[in-house]
């Protein structure tokens, strides 16, 4: 990762085990790279959710090679991120990662299952002035989610998706829900069917 060839870009990041990766991510994805206008969506795979018990069953390096295989998106870059700085938390990542490319547009691409829990995410408020926070939809988390500690903290600072991509850095936070076409899949049903 260098500094030179990312200047100005629109970048999302895109945090989760990907155990199993599967076309509901890709599917999000897809959406992400066109309404938020992004150059790349970095697929941050974590070795472990701070605030989940359950160990992935495959290692990092299985699950970015199984990403691989079956991602036909140029956009979608696989990463190990979180190994790479050293880093355990979104918080720390962000701050490292705003540090290392100043000029890049970030934006922290999350499911609305996660923006129910934001409030026990270490340093969670400070994450809303670092980028804006794009929520996707996920199946029965509408009125949960937006009801949530954390919608309700940051209630005045959600802003219809179309205008985070021409935002400018200086007017955080902000953040949005994309209400997008549901997909079913999810990890956890996958690994219960295997």
């Amino acid at each position: 990762l260098t500094n030179k060839n990312l200047k100005n870009l629109n970048i999302g990041l895109f945090g989760g085990s990907f155990d199993p990766v599967h076309k509901g991510h890709f599917h999000l994805s897809n959406i992400a790279i066109k309404i938020l206008k992004l150059s790349q969506i970095w697929w941050l795979v974590s070795s472990q959710n701070p605030l989940k018990n359950n160990v992935p069953q495959k290692t990092i390096m299985h699950r970015l090679q199984e990403i691989k295989k079956k991602n036909k998106n140029y956009k979608v870059k696989p990463i190990a991120l979180e190994l790479y700085l050293k880093t355990e938390y979104s918080y720390e990542t962000l701050y490292k990662l705003k540090k290392k490319f100043p000029q890049v547009n970030f934006f922290l691409i999350i499911g609305a299952d996660n923006l129910l829990i934001m409030h026990k995410w270490y340093n969670w408020k400070k994450i809303f002035y670092m980028c804006p926070v794009v929520v996707f939809d996920r199946p029965n988390y509408f009125y949960k989610s937006i009801s949530s500690k954390t919608a309700k903290y940051f209630l005045r600072n959600r802003i219809p998706v179309k205008y985070l991509s021409s935002l400018k850095r200086n007017c955080l936070p902000r953040w949005s829900y994309v209400k997008n076409k549901l997909d079913y899949s999810a990890s956890s049903i996958i690994k219960n069917m295997n």
